[in-house]
């Protein structure tokens, strides 16, 4: 995302890669899970109102646990911190055991790759024309 894009593109799935301090990437991620944590309590308050909401909501099952698939933590845990000289994955402090294998998952593909070097290689002419 370029600093002209919207926030809420993020969630327009506009990008491949976010790129922020920590500060920000933190208050971000947490916003993010207390949002998705909301939703889920309302969607479960909405659903038990009545036994027709019930049935709406049993019916819907696959629905739900396709969308929390995709949104587990669990699966997508552990963000690379870039600008390093070697591979640093910060995992997620409420992790489970699933998520920190993840997270182990990223370092070793991420290490495996070298992904340090191909970073600094594609960012050296753009460093070195702002050198010049």
């Amino acid at each position: 995302l370029s600093s002209s894009s919207a926030a809420s593109d993020v969630y327009k799935r506009q990008a491949d890669v976010v790129v922020c301090d920590g500060f920000v990437g933190n208050v971000s991620l947490k916003t993010m899970e207390g949002v998705a944590k909301m939703l889920k309590n309302m969607i479960r308050e909405e659903a038990e109102r009545s036994w027709l909401r019930k049935l709406s909501a049993l019916l819907a099952l696959p629905v739900f646990r396709g969308l929390k698939s995709r949104m587990d933590p669990d699966r997508y845990n552990g963000a690379s911190l870039v600008g390093l000289r070697g591979v640093v994955v910060k995992s997620h402090g409420g992790t489970t055991v699933e998520g920190f294998a993840s997270a182990l998952e990223v370092a070793e593909l991420e290490a495996r790759r070298n992904v340090p070097a191909l970073i600094r290689d594609a960012l050296a002419p753009v460093v070195n024309s702002a050198d010049a």
